[in-house]
């Protein structure tokens, strides 16, 4: 399946940590996914940077639930906007495509559960481990291997450039970012614009949090 996940399923995947049984960066989650679908839509040449604003390119149709979402609301604005901007809106739907698509591809089980009986969420685990294992080997050989930036797998280089912008700290620790920082800047310089987006988003919510 690996060569076959698309970034936004990739990164929800590597977002649950297997020994805690949960998912991780909840507060970040949906920016991320929306960043790996906007990279996806970069990638498929869907979307183009034009002046530091994303721009539809022709009439694309996408099957993915969560890309076609996103590129409606870009084709639908009245003017162009910052990557930051469609990355750091509607989240919380975005962790809903994914995961709703990701249950009916029998990937993961998500049961709606009460904490106390009170308080509605969502519990997530993996029918099989192996997808997601495969998929953080992956990553962590093209944040700490040998190879060449230019030549690893653009959705490889795509999730450890996201996840370190994205706080995805189960992928991309703290200390993986002081001591990977030069090949974390190659690798977001390669997959484009969205990584410094995403890195805008995250810490534009961090102030609001603070605030």
């Amino acid at each position: 399946m690996e060569h076959e996940t698309l970034l936004p399923a990739r990164l929800f995947l590597l977002a649950y940590d297997p020994k805690k049984q949960r998912l991780t960066n909840t507060s970040f989650l949906g920016t991320l996914l929306r960043a790996g679908a906007l990279t996806e839509l970069v990638l498929a040449g869907h979307v183009a940077d034009q002046d530091g604003r994303v721009v539809v390119v022709g009439n694309p149709v996408v099957a993915d639930p969560l890309q076609s979402a996103v590129l409606a609301e870009i084709a639908a604005s009245s003017r162009p906007r910052k990557w930051q901007h469609w990355i750091g809106r509607r989240g919380r739907a975005a962790v809903t495509l994914v995961r709703e698509q990701l249950a009916a591809e029998h990937v993961i089980r998500a049961e709606r559960q009460r904490v106390l009986g009170l308080f509605p969420i969502w519990n997530v685990s993996l029918r099989d481990t192996r997808t997601r294992s495969r998929l953080a080997e992956s990553a962590r050989r093209a944040l700490r291997g040998g190879e060449p930036v230019d030549r690893l797998d653009l959705r490889d280089a795509a999730v450890v450039a996201l996840a370190a912008s994205g706080e995805l700290k189960i992928v991309v620790s703290r200390a993986d970012r002081r001591q990977f920082k030069r090949r974390l800047e190659a690798l977001g310089e390669r997959v484009g614009p969205v990584v410094k987006g995403l890195r805008k988003a995250v810490q534009a919510a961090q102030s609001a949090a603070a605030a």
